[in-house]
């Protein structure tokens, strides 16, 4: 029987392959393969090498492009403001008259020089932490005028962050300063310099809202201020300690401290009625700036020309409870409602001289919403909209709540022949600016 064999070739050894092909030289074999690898490796390096130069130049140039183009670009991108609101106060209901306790004396170790540094130290820390919320608005001319190297500025105001709407940081002042210049600036509490806008005024009370957008404050004036708690004019009493802060002495970046004079005295404007905080801290005739209680919150807006003609120069100004829907009006670019009426409320002892309830009207301002629809000094305005008005203060509420550019319907009574009747008037809502 045949022996069977593999049809398959048989493996030839490894030499006899390699025969009839040169070889090369002991440490050479291959040469040509190790230096094109070489070659491959040098290429890839010098590209990763050109790669990240291109993008170290290119991360440069953004960082620089992105900081000198971010405040234009957050004034294009800029997210729509968001709506501000100042809280509402609650009433303070009178306390009933009771029989004062009896306590027991308590014996107090007496002062001496140590215990007011300690008074002194607390105020001043009290103070220093309030003024975070301090600005100074300087109404600029002329562009030279800038240039001018001055400690101080002097068409300037005080003025104070109530709001930052996402947009836009929001500043309390008196509008004086904004009329007739070419621009405007805020010097925050670290001494940097923003330009600033005027956004609404209210001539009625001689206030405005500045606002400086936020694109243009940097990241170390951040750290350095704070939006103003306001706290509640309605609490203060007469002894109580007050701290005022901005330009009351007639220079910027001031602080004094004294004591509440008074509370009870009230001013009448258009449409209300505005209690006024008198201190007995003497202060510059043109003075501004704000008064602070020990908890650090702004409780009065000082406004020198409140102050009654003849009186000695002590710090004087709004009580800040009476002008917070205002504030949120203005800060909101809103209008403050105005129709022009001055009123007296109608007490008791009035009515019973045959005299209605409701807002006795003293006076009307000359070409005013209320003027044009037909109210006279005598009448008395018993209801507005679907409030009815029992005391002046019901009357400025419910007139707050009205929108500039609407028509409300004012019902009261007027005098005849035969006494009073009833009358009715459709009033457009105004703004004085």
């Amino acid at each position: 029987m045949e022996e069977y064999k593999d049809s398959r070739k048989e493996e030839k050894p490894r030499e006899e392959i390699d025969e009839g092909y040169p070889k090369e030289e002991d440490g050479e074999e291959y040469s040509f393969i190790q230096e094109t690898i070489k070659k491959e490796k040098g290429a890839v390096r010098r590209g990763i090498f050109r790669m990240a130069g291109f993008g170290l130049v290119f991360g440069v140039f953004a960082c620089f492009s992105f900081s000198a183009l971010r405040p234009v670009m957050d004034k294009i991108f800029q997210e729509d403001p968001a709506k501000v609101t100042i809280p509402a106060e609650e009433e303070l209901e009178e306390e009933a008259a009771e029989e004062p306790e009896v306590k027991e004396e308590v014996v107090q170790a007496p002062l001496d020089a140590d215990s007011y540094r300690q008074m002194q130290h607390s105020l001043t820390s009290i103070a220093v932490e309030a003024n975070r919320s301090v600005v100074e608005i300087v109404g600029v001319e002329e562009t030279s005028d800038w240039t001018e190297e001055a400690g101080d500025y002097k068409r300037s105001v005080s003025g104070v962050i109530v709001a930052d709407n996402g947009r836009e940081l929001l500043i309390l002042g008196k509008a004086s300063v904004a009329k007739g210049v070419q621009e405007l600036r805020v010097i925050f509490n670290d001494g940097a310099i923003c330009p600033a806008i005027f956004k609404k005024g209210d001539g009625n009370l001689g206030l405005g809202i500045y606002a400086v957008n936020r694109g243009e404050i940097k990241e170390s004036t951040w750290a350095q201020i704070e939006t103003a708690v306001l706290g509640s004019s309605n609490a203060v009493s007469k002894g109580d300690v007050a701290i005022v802060l901005g330009k009351p002495f007639g220079y910027a970046g001031a602080m004094g401290f004294g004591s509440i004079a008074s509370g009870k005295n009230v001013l009448d404007r258009a449409d209300g009625q505005y209690r006024l905080i008198n201190t007995d801290i003497a202060g510059s005739k043109n003075g501004s700036g704000f008064v602070v209680n020990l908890q650090g919150e702004i409780i009065a807006l000082i406004d020198q020309d409140t102050a009654e003609e003849g009186s000695t120069e002590l710090i004087i100004g709004y009580g800040i409870t009476d002008i917070k829907e205002v504030i949120e009006h203005l800060s909101n670019g809103q209008g403050v409602p105005y129709i022009g009426v001055y009123g007296v409320d109608v007490t008791e002892e009035i009515e019973e001289q045959g005299i209605p309830k409701g807002l006795y009207v003293k006076n009307v301002d000359a070409d005013s919403p209320a003027m044009a629809a037909g109210i006279q000094s005598g009448d008395v305005i018993m209801s507005v909209g679907d409030a009815e008005v029992s005391a002046y203060s019901v009357y400025h509420r419910a007139l707050m709540e009205c929108s500039v550019g609407n028509e409300i319907t004012v019902r009261g009574q007027r005098q005849g022949a035969d006494g009073y009747v009833d009358i009715e008037f459709s009033v457009t809502v105004g703004s004085k600016e």
